[in-house]
């Protein structure tokens, strides 16, 4: 299963980089490629212009989306075990919230405008500050139950919400539009130094927590299971949190709101591989870097004039599969 994933992200990332407004002939883009790994040495497999949109442009975009949408999923899963809960997913952090209100902060006070990557880390900054309001408030009377710590994350969510909220009727109109549009998630104009900075928080985060995925199978069996296990369940689940809103903060700094990828991915995937987290994060990994590639190819390409939203193409198939899923959860039931 992990290597038909991997079969179709490769495929999903060769003709996410070939599609756009400027077609790129996958047989030039799969040469260059190699061409670049020293793998290809034959004659120039693209002009120079079509070169510098793939190297400049195409692909450092869709390789952040890969990276987007396999933090994202791997979040995902690791909030569904400790939740026990397979319908969790990054909004019960408030790292969205947090994320949105921080971004809006530094448009607010001209920082994106003047500073470069200004509004991506202020809005790591408003992830890094909600997550860490959500542990503060819900162990200020002791250590919370894990509904205790739903129910706060959820709360301060709410808080944040209504600041973005607040904020977006002061801002001036010529400014909004920026706001907006990353709130709706997309990468456009994204280049290599977002790829870089944020392949550092996400990659280290998942493989942190893919060595705590046995603490994560430990876990889902509930707190009293765990904790005659031997397992310290309250810094462990803490330990979790901390990296997976780092995951979540450095991913929403970099692509805005990309709701659902989270949920979509490990959810559909557990049937297929288990729940073990060393097997589920992994699929979790690929199968969301696949959903993120393939939706913001379609957002690049289905208007002709403009880039659509990248967390309305996800939402558009991630609402549907939310309810459905719902549903069959409560069949079960």
């Amino acid at each position: 299963m992990l290597l038909a994933l991997l079969g179709l992200l490769l495929v999903a990332l060769a003709a996410a980089t070939a599609a756009g407004s400027v077609p790129l002939p996958l047989r030039g883009v799969v040469l260059s490629t190699l061409a670049k790994a020293s793998l290809y040495s034959g004659p120039a497999p693209l002009e120079a212009p079509l070169e510098t949109i793939l190297w400049t442009v195409r692909f450092p975009r869709v390789l952040l989306a890969a990276l987007v949408g396999g933090g994202l999923a791997v979040v995902g899963a690791s909030l569904q075990s400790v939740f026990r809960n397979p319908m969790a997913d990054t909004s019960l952090l408030g790292v969205g919230s947090g994320a949105s209100l921080g971004a809006l902060i530094a448009v607010q006070l001209g920082w994106a405008s003047r500073v470069f990557l200004a509004l991506p880390l202020a809005a790591f900054l408003g992830a890094l500050v909600t997550v860490l309001a959500v542990y503060a408030i819900a162990h200020a009377g002791g250590r919370p139950t894990l509904y205790g710590l739903l129910l706060t994350g959820l709360a301060v969510s709410a808080l944040a919400s209504a600041g973005t909220s607040l904020l977006l009727v002061t801002t001036e109109e010529f400014r909004v539009k920026n706001v907006l549009f990353w709130l709706a998630g997309g990468l456009e104009g994204r280049g290599w130094t977002h790829v870089q900075l944020a392949s550092v928080l996400i990659l280290l985060g998942c493989a942190l927590l893919l060595l705590l995925s046995r603490s994560l199978d430990v876990l889902s069996l509930g707190e009293d299971e765990a904790g005659s296990l031997g397992l310290p369940v309250h810094a462990t689940r803490l330990l979790i949190l901390s990296v997976s809103s780092l995951v979540a903060g450095a991913a929403t700094a970099t692509a805005g709101s990309v709701p659902f990828v989270g949920l979509i991915a490990p959810h559909a995937l557990r049937p297929l591989v288990g729940s073990l987290g060393r097997h589920l994060l992994p699929a979790a990994f690929l199968g969301g870097a696949c959903l993120v590639v393939i939706a913001d190819m379609v957002s690049r390409t289905a208007s002709g004039s403009v880039d659509l939203p990248l967390g309305a193409i996800t939402s558009l198939v991630g609402a549907p599969y939310f309810l459905i899923a719902l549903r069959a959860n409560e069949g079960r039931g």
